[in-house]
């Protein structure tokens, strides 16, 4: 079965079209730092067709559900320490630039890339560090053959409390058992009641 002439011009202009979407890259994730660097998030794009047109770019970044910039005409910033550089908007870098990063810049940031009528998003996670504060050590591992560790003292005077009762009652337990048992293998017929008037009889 032959595809028609339209059909197949139409599927090439598809894939022409497809080819030549936006694109976007950023760092590979996690980006780490102390506090205290100053910091650059890459978002790198590239348009279909160069130069870039910036009545057509739109950029945000977010961070912790919370916008910190944006270029849509001008760049606009919504947090003190994040910037964009229209230099580097013109070229198609869209980088996010945070000074004197915080414990609290950590996280996970998002930029969004539109070029109409493309949207990318894509997501960068940072990393970040305090010199003052010192390292959180992993627990190590038990070493083969050793002891556990040693129960408290508290857990061990209720272990022995529970055990002394446990005795007092077993030796409650022990000379009923022992009559009882010992009544019932003394016992026989001749001397149970009526068991001599029987014989007797």
């Amino acid at each position: 079965m032959s595809c028609p002439l339209p059909a197949l011009l139409l599927g090439l202009g598809l894939l022409r079209g497809c080819a030549g979407k936006l694109a976007v890259e950023t760092d590979a994730s996690p980006v780490r730092a102390q506090v205290g660097d100053d910091v650059v998030l890459k978002c790198q794009f590239s348009v279909p067709e160069p130069p870039v047109d910036l009545s057509q770019l739109v950029v945000q970044w977010f961070h912790r559900g919370g916008q910190l910039v944006e270029f849509d005409g001008v760049v606009s910033e919504s947090r003190p320490g994040a910037t964009l550089s229209m230099e580097g908007l013109r070229s198609g870098n869209a980088a996010l630039h945070l000074s004197k990063v915080t414990p609290q810049s950590a996280g996970n940031y998002r930029c969004y890339v539109t070029y109409a009528p493309d949207v990318r998003i894509k997501q960068v996670v940072l990393q970040v560090e305090d010199p003052s504060k010192p390292p959180t050590d992993e627990p190590a591992a038990a070493a083969p053959n050793t002891c556990p560790p040693c129960p408290d003292s508290q857990v061990l005077t209720k272990l022995e409390q529970v055990l002394s009762v446990l005795e007092q009652i077993s030796r409650k337990l022990e000379p009923a058992g022992t009559s009882a048992g010992g009544s019932g293998r003394d016992l026989s017929p001749l001397q149970a009641p009526g068991g001599a008037q029987a014989a007797q009889g």
